[in-house]
């Protein structure tokens, strides 16, 4: 029995929530979301997402749209435990404008307690003040997790696209 209550103990611990704040990121926020990032996109997990994600790509879409840059920070450490970047995509000659959610990202011991639903959400709010009519996004095919959690956001899958890629050296 007491076995049992250690057990239940820890694993409430480590449930615990975190007071989260969502806020637009900011210039002294990049070193760390890249630091995240790193830790998150790895060769061996995300294969085409690693070869794909660059600090360029950060930078682009932080200078061009940084209202589509998120940060989810703890509001007692001050740390950034997740990031989401969006950007906008008009369609020449067509009334269609899409949210292009691009980077999701939550540091692993904050997964599965809302973080990346807060920073979508949000992220969801700031693509229609800035007229997108559809969201749309894109999933590496072997990231299960990633495809599931788009699917609880509400994103329904759409089309299937076989993307190639090879390496020229």
């Amino acid at each position: 029995m007491a076995g049992k209550a250690s057990s239940k103990s820890k694993h409430a611990k480590r449930r615990r929530q975190i007071e989260i704040e969502i806020r637009q990121m900011t210039l002294e926020d990049l070193p760390e979301v890249w630091r995240l990032s790193e830790t998150i996109f790895t060769p061996e997990q995300l294969q085409f997402t690693y070869r794909t994600w660059n600090i360029n790509e950060l930078l682009s879409l932080f200078q061009e749209d940084p209202e589509l840059c998120l940060v989810a920070e703890d509001v007692n450490s001050k740390r950034i435990v997740g990031f989401a970047l969006g950007t906008i995509l008009k369609r020449p000659f067509s009334p269609w404008t899409y949210g292009y959610f691009l980077w999701i990202g939550v540091k692993k011991m904050r997964r599965r307690q809302g973080v990346g639903k807060r920073l979508y959400r949000e992220l969801e709010k700031r693509f229609k003040e800035k007229g997108a009519r559809i969201a749309i996004v894109d999933v590496e095919g072997t990231n299960l997790a990633g495809m599931r959690f788009m699917e609880k956001l509400g994103f329904k899958r759409s089309q299937t696209y076989v993307w190639y890629s090879k390496l020229l050296e």
